[in-house]
């Protein structure tokens, strides 16, 4: 059994990163070395990554929840979500810091990967409400679709609205943690340093 974040970037997913870690799990957030880009570009989607982890999250895998369910039968998917209008002002600022091109040749593995996952995921290189609304319409449908009949299979995760080990946990089967649950936010996290 493997677990995959399907949610798109900017709905809590490094949050749910490190809260399956803090229970346990070995999961990735974001791979996006050399071999991952070529299995992803050969639509080898039995990434190997994953003979070393127990998952991945973000928009590495969130095209390709139907063929890692395939792949991986028995899994458990979490879709992060996040309000819509909250979800596109994140993005555009997320993507303003994260150019598509860069001229350092070091990079330019990196960049091909977010050019090619912005393509497959949202069908463009730069921010487009328009489009982006679109498509964070149009994955949720899909998502919930897809997974109709098999509700015991996806979670459904507003860690943005406040849902926490309370909603996670009893999913994973596991006992309900009583520490806090980890939000990544840089809203969060200045919060929490003016609070001390």
């Amino acid at each position: 059994m493997k677990f995959f974040g399907i949610g798109l970037s900017r709905t809590g997913t490094k949050s749910l990163t490190i809260s399956l870690n803090q229970l346990g799990f070995n999961i990735v957030h974001y791979p996006n070395g050399t071999t991952t880009l070529q299995e992803l570009m050969a639509a080898n989607y039995d990434l190997s990554i994953l003979q070393d982890c127990d998952g991945i999250t973000d928009i590495t895998v969130v095209p390709y929840y139907p063929q890692l369910d395939q792949l991986f039968p028995n899994s458990k998917f979490i879709l992060t979500v996040r309000q819509k209008e909250s979800w596109l002002k994140g993005i555009e600022a997320h993507w303003h810091n994260k150019p598509v091109f860069d001229t350092n040749p070091d990079n330019e593995d990196k960049m091909r990967l977010r050019r090619f996952l912005r393509l497959a995921v949202y069908g463009t290189y730069t921010f487009n409400a328009d489009r982006l609304a679109y498509v964070y319409d149009l994955h949720h449908k899909n998502v919930l679709d897809y997974f109709k009949d098999r509700p015991e299979s996806l979670l459904v995760f507003n860690i943005c609205g406040g849902e926490g080990w309370e909603v996670l946990c009893p999913f994973l089967e596991r006992s309900i943690l009583r520490e806090e649950f980890p939000v990544m936010s840089k809203k969060s996290i200045l919060k929490k340093m003016l609070a001390v």
